[in-house]
């Protein structure tokens, strides 16, 4: 029986499938409205786009033409009522009673990320879940909710078409068009929950991926509880807690064939040009790629948070404040910056 289960786990984490098998059941993948739901580029560069709610024009196309592939729209939360909030924006939900009442202008803005000329292939919605010693929010009502056993007041519980979770993801799919939900549980760690999500996820035709900073048993196991092809990557929290994780190590530790890419935290986080919870220059993140791939060959990208740091870095005037930090003094070319730190450190050899 052990032998079994050991069998089943390296099946879901793609250790038994060559890495062409695998990309292939990523590719079959379709949504419920017949389209296929992108997966990761080859170079995957990713921007998570934290601040850009509703957002204005100017942002979404400096995104279309930055040389990042994918954007990852954050951070969004559940509420207890069902209602899903952007970070963006406390007051006004994106979700309430089921349908998407949240504003247009941003639909258009996303769709307008994949369309006509853009390096933006894949776009994913990042649910995030409370820090320690916060009020409860997203990962407590997926584990109260998945069950179809319990009985939670306003809310449809269980994973089927017609309950709360269903109804939220639906909207994911449909109204925003996301290729895939990702998962930033950093408190509640109930991985029978998130397999669960994960199967739903499945149903509607989008991808999984994975957002760890702590626990690689726990996210082990919900890639274990995962059927292979739904998770499709795995964005590694190298800052602040996640400060000295090394990607190389977390996907052996993670026994998978899935792509580890580390996410690095960019100067102008908390509003301040200086190195706070680990933050880091362009130069600095070029160095960390290069020192990643040698341990890790295979590294096939990597990640910027945030979009709204990006933006205050701006804001703040670094490049003269903090010399050190940087020489950008537009948007768009701090974007590049970036950009070019993760390329170049996957290119050096």
């Amino acid at each position: 029986m052990k032998t079994l289960f050991l069998f089943i786990c390296l099946l879901a984490s793609g250790s038994l499938m060559p890495l062409s098998a695998h990309q292939a059941t990523i590719a079959a993948d379709t949504t419920t409205s017949g389209m296929k739901a992108a997966s990761p580029a080859a170079t995957n560069l990713t921007m998570f786009g934290r601040g850009i709610y509703p957002g204005d024009d100017t942002t979404y196309t400096q995104l279309k033409s930055s040389g990042f592939t994918t954007v990852i729209l954050s951070s969004f939360y559940i509420h207890s009522n069902g209602d899903v909030y952007s970070g963006d924006d406390h007051t006004n939900p994106i979700i309430h009673d089921g349908k998407f009442v949240g504003s247009k202008e941003w639909l258009k803005r996303v769709a307008s990320l994949k369309q006509g000329t853009s390096t933006v292939t894949r776009t994913e919605i990042l649910l995030e879940g409370r820090w320690f010693n916060q009020p409860p929010n997203t990962y407590d009502y997926i584990q109260d909710w998945y069950d179809a056993a319990k009985k939670v007041p306003g809310i449809v519980t269980g994973i089927g078409v017609n309950s709360t979770l269903y109804t939220i993801c639906k909207i994911f799919k449909e109204d925003i068009g996301v290729d895939a939900v990702c998962i930033d549980d950093e408190s509640v760690y109930n991985s029978e929950s998130i397999a669960q999500l994960g199967e739903m996820v499945g149903q509607l035709g989008i991808h999984m991926t994975l957002c760890p900073f702590r626990k690689t048993e726990y996210w082990k196991d919900v890639i274990c509880r995962s059927k292979p092809g739904l998770i499709d990557a795995v964005y590694l929290q190298c800052y602040d807690g996640g400060r000295n994780n090394v990607p190389g190590d977390w996907k052996t530790k993670l026994n998978t064939e899935l792509p580890v890419y580390p996410i690095f935290l960019c100067r102008g986080a908390f509003s301040n040009c200086g190195p706070v919870h680990n933050s880091k220059s362009p130069a600095d993140i070029k160095t960390e790629m290069i020192r990643f791939r040698k341990d890790y060959p295979g590294m096939s990208g990597g990640a910027i948070w945030q979009l709204a740091d990006v933006k205050s870095y701006i804001k703040s005037n670094c490049a003269v404040q903090a010399p050190e930090s940087g020489t950008a003094a537009t948007v768009a070319q701090y974007i590049t910056d970036l950009k070019n730190s993760l390329q170049e450190g996957l290119e050096n050899q």
